[in-house]
């Protein structure tokens, strides 16, 4: 993973911006924290910044914004943006539907400081940071703790290969590094990827990742 260069602060909270700043220039030496209160800021530094920013961290909680639309609005101008939410709302469905909405991951505010680095890390070298509490859930639900491989009991079926992509899509590997790790040409990726994506009715990975765990593949 390259150094962060710049990384957008959404919260309300005065303590919560100080406590994250403090945490992110310990993590990353060298980083810009850009700091914002409300929705509107959140547009106006991804406006300004949003294309070249290596990470957002997002309060779904703030004054003049409700629920995942500010997500789905942020990404539709900057789809390239990462967008880590950070919520004090933990049930398990407002988890799966901001996820479902694009972001890269899902962090509860009374996570512990390890862990918290933990999943920053984790999305900003590409991967989607799901809490375990939704995996467990989902385990208990009945799903075989296996990585993916053909399952003839999902109603979704890849082959051993997009299987072994979408492993490698979980860990947060880029299609360059999926390339390197197969030995196989970057096209060849991008159509297993795509296959994956249409497979599972998926628009991008976080969906696909989703949507391959509710099928009963377990991915890490």
């Amino acid at each position: 993973m390259n150094k962060p260069q710049t990384i957008l602060l959404i919260d309300d909270h005065s303590l919560i911006n100080t406590a994250m700043t403090a945490l992110l220039e310990d993590m990353y030496d060298g980083v810009q924290v850009l700091v914002g209160t409300t929705a509107k800021e959140a547009f106006q530094l991804a406006e300004k910044r949003g294309d070249d920013a290596d990470l957002m961290i997002l309060d779904l909680g703030l004054p003049d914004s409700q629920g995942t639309d500010i997500i789905v609005k942020l990404l539709q101008g900057h789809p390239a943006l990462k967008i880590l939410v950070l919520s004090g709302i933990t049930d398990s469905q407002s988890i799966l539907n901001t996820l479902s909405s694009g972001a890269a991951g899902f962090v509860p505010k009374s996570l512990d400081a390890d862990t918290l680095k933990t999943a920053i890390n984790f999305v900003m070298e590409g991967g989607v940071y799901i809490p375990s509490k939704v995996l467990s859930q989902q385990q208990r639900a009945g799903m075989n703790p296996q990585l993916p491989e053909e399952k003839p009991d999902s109603k979704v079926h890849l082959t051993h290969r997009q299987c072994q992509v979408l492993n490698l899509l979980s860990q947060g590997d880029s299609i360059k590094s999926i390339c390197h790790k197969m030995d196989l040409s970057e096209g060849t990726i991008k159509t297993h990827v795509a296959a994956i994506y249409r497979a599972f009715g998926a628009k991008n990975r976080t969906e696909a990742l989703i949507a391959a765990r509710k099928n009963g593949y377990i991915v890490n």
